[in-house]
């Protein structure tokens, strides 16, 4: 199976002063285990001071991105009309984004688009993790499991997230439709993969690791490792260039249509949890 590593480029960090993540320990372990790696050119929102990357101009929402960003398409982009984005919140949730998530997102997605030029299943990692002895193991695992699971995570953020096992010892389902638990690595089969880039063939409104984790939007089980086979490295971590100041708040009729969507979401949530409990 073919590994990629998303890594921003020196280069690329040097014209945007951004931190390069310190990437040398991860290869070495993955050299010592005998894995062969890709090193996958991380897509940054920007490719100059005055343009946004293609792909990103593609598929941002005026209404679902940082301010900052706003100059870079403003002759582009047209806002909707509020009623059209407060459907638009009922129905993805949404939040603003900036030029890191941004391009997390665009990321990953191209390698959506490699997995299925590919037509065979790929591991993809991001750069501040750290491999477990077992790594080399686990990922003979899930090529043993990945064409009838279709995703399976390596590692998941937060304690309490709901799961239960599945028909394949070793894996469990992820119950529960949390914000933010990750998107340090998984592996993705092409069924997967072309149903995501479905999904997300129109605009990116939400983080990329909301949107993997949200079946219900695009039909792909939120499978994990039982033991994690990568964990996240806390210095690499700390130095990410997602940016952590807070968005200008949304306006009303986005906040209300968000606000419908999650109480739908939790509604649904309980429907799935109890479903899955009878039919477990």
């Amino acid at each position: 199976m073919r590994v990629f590593i998303i890594h921003l480029s020196p280069k690329t960090c040097q014209n945007f002063s951004l931190k390069e993540t310190h990437i040398t320990p991860l290869l070495e372990s993955l050299k010592l285990q005998g894995i062969s790696y890709e090193i996958f050119d991380a897509i940054y929102s920007k490719i100059s001071p005055t343009q946004l990357h293609p792909l990103i101009l593609e598929h941002l929402h005026p209404s679902f991105m940082v301010e900052d960003l706003w100059a870079f398409c403003k002759n582009e982009k047209h806002l909707p009309c509020a009623l059209k984005n407060f459907f638009y919140a009922l129905k993805h949730c949404g939040k603003r984004m900036g030029f890191g998530e941004l391009g997390c997102y665009a990321s990953h997605y191209s390698l959506w688009q490699k997995c299925i030029e590919l037509n065979e299943a790929i591991c993809i990692l991001e750069d501040d993790i750290i491999i477990k002895e077992r790594f080399k193991e686990s990922l003979e695992f899930c090529c043993q499991h990945i064409n009838e699971l279709g995703y399976i995570r390596l590692m998941h953020l937060e304690e309490n997230v709901a799961k239960q096992k599945t028909f394949v010892k070793g894996v469990s389902q992820i119950l529960n439709f949390k914000d933010g638990i990750g998107t340090q690595g998984y592996v993705l089969a092409p069924k997967a993969a072309q149903k995501l880039l479905k999904y997300s063939a129109k605009e990116w409104v939400m983080p990329i690791d909301c949107v993997m984790d949200r079946h219900y939007w695009h039909g792909v089980k939120n499978y994990v490792l039982e033991e994690f086979a990568i964990a996240c490295d806390g210095m690499n971590t700390q130095n990410s260039n997602t940016e952590k100041q807070r968005p200008k708040k949304l306006p009303l009729n986005i906040r209300i249509g968000r606000s419908l969507h999650k109480s739908a979401v939790k509604i649904l949530d309980k429907v799935f949890r109890y479903s899955s409990k009878i039919n477990h």
